[in-house]
């Protein structure tokens, strides 16, 4: 009898501490998140001067200076694998606003991706059958820069489309970008190109961490096989002193290779950017990013 009571006492007190955790669970899910996803609404609300937002949407980003929620996404009614162009699409065709400010000025800023395939982590962003991409990352980038008046480019153009009308493998890449870099320069003038990757290194070599707040480490790649790259090192250091200098260790350095042009001879102040790597999300990304044009605008203003 007293072991039959021993283990029903045992039973209750499990019982009682799944009780306990269901509901700190529910607490936090109904009330803390919902007080998180209002502090969000009202901040976007302050600063863009947003009337009213549905706060049954749930909110896929709000760090572009507009908003991309839940219901915005669904009715994309694509495949997958088109899946990140009709959001890049969304993203760039809801803040024109800006755009029409200053489409007047020259564009300035050149971003692309040689390697545009390049993905980051799932986290956070698989419900929405959303690839967080380098793609992505271009825009979000051009977004902040267009909001510090620096008008800004990014080159929509599908690499793979050129390496299948040429024939070309894998390796054909730079071919592609350079040729469709070459002709935007036709017509543009250019001051700086800005190549964004993704490396492929794990997240600790990837991660950094400031006020409670998590980045993307960044890498700046520099090729030395062209007669002028003394001029594109200048334009390196003065990114990565900078970022260090306001944030020490988020870049990671300046890497030279030999081996490859990476279109840096078309330009005085042109860079290649390892964003990141494999396994960082998108808020990571984005913050970095908010940093890494804030650095830009100052170096065009010294500089430019």
């Amino acid at each position: 009898m007293n072991k039959f009571r021993f283990k029903n006492k045992k039973i209750k007190n499990i019982l009682l501490i799944l009780f306990l955790i269901i509901t700190t669970y529910t607490y936090i899910v109904t009330f803390i998140n919902k007080d998180i996803k209002n502090d969000i609404i009202n901040e976007i609300n302050s600063k863009y001067n947003i009337k009213s937002i549905n706060l049954k949407d749930e909110i896929f980003y709000t760090s572009l200076n507009k908003i991309i929620n839940k219901e915005t996404i669904k009715k994309v009614n694509v495949s997958n694998n088109e899946q990140n162009d009709k959001i890049i699409e969304i993203i760039d065709n809801t803040n024109k606003i800006k755009d029409e400010q200053i489409k007047d000025e020259k564009k300035i800023v050149y971003i692309y991706n040689t390697h545009d395939t390049e993905k980051y982590s799932l986290l956070f962003d698989n419900d929405y059958s959303i690839v967080p991409d380098v793609k992505i990352a271009s825009y979000i980038l051009k977004d902040y820069l267009n909001d510090l008046g620096v008008y800004s480019f990014v080159q929509s153009k599908s690499i793979n489309d050129y390496l299948k009308k040429h024939k070309l493998n894998y390796k054909g890449c730079y071919e592609a970008s350079r040729y469709y870099l070459k002709e935007e320069l036709k017509n543009n003038d250019y001051k700086i190109l800005l190549d964004i990757h993704r490396d492929s290194v794990k997240r600790k070599y990837t991660l950094y961490e400031y006020n409670n707040e998590k980045y993307a480490k960044v890498l700046f790649v520099l090729t030395t096989k062209h007669k002028n790259y003394k001029e594109n090192e200048k334009f390196a250091n003065y990114l990565n002193d900078r970022i260090n200098s306001k944030y020490k260790g988020l870049s990671r350095g300046i890497m030279k290779r030999n081996d490859v042009i990476f279109n840096q001879d078309l330009s005085n102040n042109a860079i290649l950017i390892e964003l990141g790597g494999v396994d960082n999300t998108l808020e990571e990304i984005n913050n970095t990013i908010k940093v890494l044009s804030l650095v830009i605008n100052d170096y065009i203003k010294e500089n430019l």
